[in-house]
Order: C-alpha cells, then sequence, then structure tokens
C-alpha cells in the first residue's frame, strides 16, 4: 500500500489523482515483494506517478497506449534537460517508470512486449532443440548470424547462391578472431544442414560455406600464477556483501577451473555441506559432483551467511541490488575481469576462462594426469586437455617423439 511509505495525506491524495493513481496500491506490493529498499519504493511511487502525468500531456489517454516506444521517449524528456532535475534524480525517474511498465506489463495492464523471429528462425530454432540438444545460449548467439542472413540474402532459401553464402560468410568474419569467425561459420552450417533436411536448399550448398583455419593446440593456454591469483582474490573485501560475492565466485574459478556458466547456474540445492561437494551442469547439461575445496566452503558460506540477500529463489550468486535476480554467465565474466584489474595484476587476458587455463596449469604443475585433469574441467576428449602439456616442459619429454637420426634407403 502507498500508505505504507507515502506518509503525507496531501502527497498521497496527489498521487491518487495521478494517471498512475489506480495501480500505485499494486505496484507498491510488486516492489515490495522483490525485497527493494523503503527509500527506493517511495521514489518510484512518485516516479511512477511522473510518468504517468507526462504521459498523459503527451497524448497517452490510458494506460493501455503505452509501450516501450512511451518509455523511449520519455528518457529523452529527462535527458534534454528541460526537467529541471540533476543527473541522479533523472537516473532515478527512469528507473522507476522503467519498473512501473515492467509491472504493467507482467500484470497485464498493458501488452507483453514480444520479439518476433523470422518464421525460418523460429523453425531453425525448434529443430536444433529437438534434433541436436543445443542449448539457448547457442540458439541465440545461431539466431543473430541467422537473422542477419535473412536480412542480407532474402527469406527464399532456394534461391541461394554458394557465392552468396561464402560472401556473406566472409563479410561476417572480416575483422574478428578465429574463435568469432568460427562462430559465423558453425551457425550458417547449422542453417543450411536445417534448410537441406527440410529440401528447402540444394544438398551441395553445405560444401559451399568456407571452413575458419583452426589448427588444434596451435597456441599457448593463457594463465596466471598462483601469487597472482591470490593478489587477485585480495582485492575483494570480503566484510563488504558485494566482496564476499565476489571473492565466492572468483574462488570456484580458480580453485574448480568452473566456466562462467557454471558459476551462475549454481543453485543451493548443488551444493553438498555433509559431504563437502557440489554439483555442476555445464555445457552437456549432464551433473558432476565435484569435490569442495575448505576455501571455497569457507567463502560460500561467509557468503550465504552474511552477504546473499534473504530473497524466495534458489540461485546461489544473486545481484547486490533490488530484485536481487540470479547472476548470469556475463556478470561472473565481468566480476573476474574487475578484480583483476583492482589487483594491478597484469593478467593476459580478462575474464573467468583465463581462471580456468590457470588451474588446469596448477594441477598438471602439482602432478596430475591430463586424464584426471580433463574429469575434473569435464572435458569429452582427452585432446581438449592435451593443450595444457605444452606448460610443462618435463610432460612435454615424455610425449615427445625422437627424430629419426637415419633414413633407410629403398
Amino acid at each position: 500500500m502507498v500508505s505504507n511509505y507515502v506518509f503525507d495525506i496531501r502527497s498521497r491524495e496527489r498521487l491518487s489523482r495521478s494517471g498512475a493513481g489506480t495501480y500505485l496500491d499494486g505496484f507498491t506490493d510488486w516492489l515490495a515483494s522483490r525485497s527493494y529498499g523503503t527509500q527506493t519504493i517511495r521514489s518510484y511511487i512518485f516516479a511512477a506517478a511522473r510518468f504517468m502525468s507526462w504521459a498523459q500531456v503527451n497524448g497517452h489517454a490510458s494506460i493501455a497506449t503505452l509501450d516501450e516506444s512511451s518509455l523511449t521517449a520519455y528518457r529523452a524528456h529527462l535527458a534534454n534537460g528541460r526537467s529541471g532535475k540533476r543527473a541522479h534524480e533523472r537516473s532515478n525517474a527512469y528507473c522507476g517508470a522503467r519498473r512501473f511498465m515492467l509491472y504493467l506489463r507482467q500484470s497485464w495492464f498493458v501488452p507483453e512486449v514480444m520479439e518476433v523471429l523470422p518464421p525460418l528462425e523460429t523453425r531453425f530454432r525448434m529443430w536444433m532443440r529437438q534434433h541436436r540438444g543445443v542449448c539457448e545460449s547457442t540458439l541465440d548467439t545461431y539466431g543473430l548470424v541467422v537473422r542477419r542472413l535473412l536480412d542480407a540474402l532474402g527469406t527464399e532459401p532456394r534461391s541461394y547462391t554458394a557465392a552468396q553464402l561464402r560472401t556473406f560468410v566472409l563479410a561476417q568474419s572480416r575483422g574478428f578472431s578465429r574463435s568469432k569467425a568460427g562462430n559465423v561459420v558453425s551457425a550458417v552450417r547449422a542453417f543450411v544442414r536445417f534448410l537441406v533436411a527440410h529440401q528447402e536448399c540444394p544438398d551441395g550448398l553445405r560444401h559451399a560455406i568456407p571452413r575458419v583455419a583452426r589448427w588444434r593446440q596451435s597456441g599457448l593456454p593463457r594463465y596466471l600464477e598462483p601469487v597472482d591469483i591470490e593478489r587477485i582474490l585480495d582485492a575483494c573485501d570480503p566484510s563488504l556483501p558485494l566482496g564476499a560475492r565476489d571473492r565466492a565466485v572468483l574462488l570456484l574459478l580458480a580453485r574448480l577451473g568452473l566456466r562462467a556458466g557454471d558459476v551462475a547456474g549454481l543453485r543451493l540445492g548443488d551444493l553438498d555441506w555433509t559431504h563437502g561437494r557440489l554439483r555442476v551442469t555445464g555445457k552437456s547439461r549432464r551433473a558432476t559432483w565435484l569435490p569442495m575445496p575448505q576455501d571455497v566452503g569457507d567463502a560460500l558460506l561467509h557468503y550465504l551467511g552474511t552477504a546473499r540477500p534473504a530473497v524466495a529463489g534458489d540461485g546461489v550468486f544473486l545481484i547486490v541490488r533490488a530484485p536481487y535476480t540470479p547472476v548470469v554467465a556475463r556478470q561472473v565474466s565481468s566480476t573476474a575481469q574487475r578484480a583483476i584489474q583492482r589487483s594491478g595484476v597484469r593478467a593476459p587476458s580478462l575474464g573467468a576462462h583465463l581462471f580456468r587455463h590457470s588451474a588446469a596449469t596448477g594441477w598438471l604443475r602439482q602432478g596430475l594426469t591430463l586424464q584426471a585433469i580433463g574429469a575434473l574441467l569435464r572435458h569429452r576428449d582427452v585432446d581438449t586437455t592435451a593443450v595444457y602439456a605444452k606448460v610443462d616442459t618435463d610432460l612435454l619429454r615424455q610425449i615427445v617423439v625422437p627424430w629419426p637420426e637415419e633414413v633407410s634407403s629403398c
């Protein structure tokens, strides 16, 4: 109820007369249920009322006519300086209006914004889920490429030619790393395979797509020395909620070599305190139990006991501001990047995967076999793990093939 946050009677009367008045009690309860703070809720109540006053002046006679373009126009109004608000006030006003629109959508007062995908892409995504078991993040990556392809070549696949596909792939790959270019090629190949399966383009087009030169194990793994990892961990202040969360995240990356998506996907039920282990469901979507090192367990207990917001939901790591939703893989990588930068360590790269390489390199130096490291990293193929042999000179001597001293005559 608004009355729980706005105590002045005249202010409540003005709010009730605003275009948002009918919806403010529900909006207030919606914010409270998502653990927003008292001051934030009060600020967003007034922001919603101001947004609706602006909307009515600008031709929106009712809530039902509001859409995403209304928010965009309101943001421009706040940014042009004529609103009379300081920068932080403009930010709060827009955030409050955006939250109000989200509440209206979720409560069915205004239509939900739905992303309309091209029909061919929709069918392609469905086919990839059913016949390839591809995860949603990969489908999103492929979808961006497919959308560009449809924009460039049209929506009639029977008219595609080998030259057009090659030109598209080369144009989309130009300036990217081999890895990014490989994603483009993989997306186009998968899309053409789908079209061939439905007899919507000639079978021969599959062979027209150029390959990206990827020499297996051609590079060296990038890694951090143990002393640098400790400096990065020390850059997180565990007495603060953000520092406690970030330190626990980084320890999972550094000690267990988890991927960013593994950390983001952790749920409270994945932590087995009785047996000192945790369950990880990686890209293969197969659950694996890994041992929980002591310092990892201590950091998790500290975060869960002192810093994690007490909200419904079973995500282990949450964002530090309301509505306290679970972090996503991108935020885990950003956490790693910020910690590296704070520490002053000159790292060969930034992001979560650097810690995975560092963990594998450390295990190899401690004497673990490539098979054991592959099991910890959950590699399907030992060849994927073999790249780490390059950082161990003694192991290289064991696997190198002697050069023949003489050649027998024919």
